[in-house]
């Protein structure tokens, strides 16, 4: 029999009673879409175990934890004995005329996986506006607590082994005190400002497999218990670890997960209509990239061609399909905002995007790097710490000459080892580690820019678009009003990146083999067939097609070709 609570009322207790049953229910998406989202508003809007989603990254994993799932509890009036459940919420309960027997054999202990997830960094504000227009209009009961609960004893479920005490006022005021000694920020963690971001502790009860910066989906019950940061000492934890893992739940809830969804399947019928309009839809988009960009059509190609890119094969060191984007030679001293204004476009058209100013002063202070800070026991975020498929845009236009500091060269490193090998190595004081990334980056310089880039492209730009800069901007603001439009290409954006592409045909195969020939005895440079390998594969799907034609092949040469005599090396 299929459980007939609605979704939104489920109760921990009610989930481990009828878990078969509502496991059946989390399946269908539709279902999910009912759950409030914790993203869309503040915590207040929610009661203590309600059920919610919350959409995140990863920020942080921690130890497992041992908790009590079963323990049995004695009523001392009636001598009965009953066995209760400690799943799925922070502390095992008693009534006040109920004993939690501690030493009773039934008892079960067992651990639960923690890992801190926060609100997705560089997520932009029409991806956000769309999940609230969706999931707002859900009406969040103002919580409630319920007199029985109000006289409840609590026994940390988290450590079964050694018996707490009632808390006292005067403890209670101390842990406020000390809980108010650090910044939200401090405590928060995001690697880049996150407006009315959240972060929460999430624990999860099933085997399941997780990846630092993965996005992730996680159906759970909320506990907001504002007795979660009142902790009991612990000579194990420094002051500064008891702060970090165990804030007020006012500001960090925590999760107990039921579902975590790691990936949802495009719509098939949107992959569909995407595919066969593509070739109309990169029209559109190459007309307002081209009026961007001064006129420049063939900027326009490459950078379409670099915001369809991801990583789709490792082998050894190289990094298959990434395509960075160097673009130079556009006014600065007449438009000093141009990356600005660029990168504005950009964030309509892309789910998750960063702009990264690059000044002498940002490049020795800032924390690119991810850092484990052992006196608090976690990772500390570096700006560069993002999740798969969001765009970092490098502004390099405010850079000057000056002193590099050894910070400096390690955010210098970090910097290249991203764009080139699609890797970032965390620092873990004692050793490091390398993470695997996928960030598309684009380099806007006024030359050629201080951090190696294989693409570099020169703009050529068209006098007329260049006068009428500020009403070109105007039109494509206009252009992009049309909400079809605007639809169409976040799509097409999206559809086409995750095309699986093929190349099997052996007559293209042997084209590209004589051309290859031709390549190296003009330009000397293996690399650049790599490059344009990638270029033909991205130039092919932003058409639509998911193959390479001798067509394809033979325009991202040209546009190599292109390309090449605009540097100065060729001139």
């Amino acid at each position: 029999m299929i459980s007939s609570l609605k979704i939104t009322d489920w109760t921990p207790d009610y989930f481990i009673a009828n878990r078969s049953n509502c496991n059946v229910i989390l399946e269908n998406l539709d279902t999910l879409n009912e759950i409030p989202l914790l993203n869309n508003a503040p915590l207040h809007e929610f009661r203590d175990k309600q059920l919610v989603r919350f959409k995140g990254m990863i920020q942080d994993m921690h130890d497992p934890e041992y908790y009590l799932q079963q323990y049995e509890v004695k009523n001392n009036q009636t001598e009965t004995f009953e066995l209760k459940s400690g799943m799925y919420i922070d502390t095992a309960k008693c009534l006040p005329h109920e004993t939690i027997l501690l030493e009773s054999e039934k008892n079960q202990n067992s651990e639960r996986h923690t890992c801190i997830v926060i609100s997705i960094p560089g997520l932009n504000d029409w991806v956000k506006k769309t999940c609230k227009q969706l999931h707002y209009s859900k009406l969040i009961n103002k919580y409630k607590r319920n007199l029985d609960e109000d006289n409840c004893e609590l026994m940390d479920c988290s450590e079964s082994v050694r018996k707490k005490e009632k808390i006292d006022d005067n403890k209670k005021i101390e842990s406020d005190t000390r809980q108010c000694l650090v910044s939200e920020e401090y405590i928060l963690n995001f690697p880049i400002p996150i407006n009315d971001g959240k972060a929460c502790i999430v624990k999860i009860y099933e085997d399941v497999t997780l990846k630092l910066n993965q996005i992730i989906e996680i159906i759970a019950f909320i506990s907001l218990d504002p007795f979660l940061n009142i902790v009991h000492s612990d000579e194990t934890m420094t002051e500064a670890e008891i702060t970090v893992h165990h804030p007020p739940a006012s500001l960090v809830p925590r999760l107990h997960a039921i579902k975590i969804i790691q990936s949802i399947k495009q719509d098939i019928k949107i992959v569909s209509e995407v595919t066969s309009k593509a070739e109309l839809i990169r029209n559109d988009l190459h007309l307002i990239l081209s009026e961007l960009l001064f006129g420049d059509h063939l900027a326009a190609d490459y950078l379409i061609c670099h915001l369809l890119s991801s990583v789709y094969m490792r082998r050894d060191y190289f990094c298959l399909g990434t395509y960075p984007l160097n673009i130079t030679h556009f006014p600065v001293i007449k438009y000093k905002e141009f990356p600005k204004d660029l990168y504005k476009f950009l964030t309509l058209l892309v789910k998750k995007s960063h702009l990264l100013e690059i000044t002498l002063e940002n490049l020795n202070d800032l924390n690119l790097i991810p850092k484990k800070d052992y006196e608090c026991n976690r990772l500390t975020s570096g700006v560069l710490q993002l999740s798969d498929n969001t765009h970092l845009i490098i502004d390099e236009t405010g850079l000057t000459t000056g002193q590099i500091t050894q910070a400096g060269r390690e955010n210098y490193n970090a910097i290249c080892d991203l764009i080139n090998f699609q890797k970032l190595t965390y620092d873990f004081k004692f050793y490091k580690i390398e993470y695997e990334t996928d960030i598309p980056v684009l380099i806007l310089s006024e030359a050629k820019s201080f951090i190696p880039c294989q693409t570099q492209i020169i703009l050529k730009i068209d006098s007329e678009s260049e006068n009428l800069y500020s009403q070109v901007k105007e039109i494509a603001e206009q252009y992009l009003r049309d909400e079809n439009r605007l639809i169409n290409i976040r799509q097409y954006l999206e559809v086409i990146r995750d095309t699986k592409f093929e190349l099997n045909d052996e007559d293209v195969i042997k084209e590209i083999q004589n051309d290859f020939v031709q390549w190296k005895e003009i330009n000397k440079n293996v690399d650049n067939l790599h490059s344009l390998m990638v270029l033909s594969r991205l130039l092919s799907l932003s058409y639509g097609s998911n193959t390479l034609t001798i067509e394809y092949w033979k325009k991202a040469v040209q546009m190599e070709i292109e390309r090449l005599n605009r540097l100065p090396e060729k001139k």
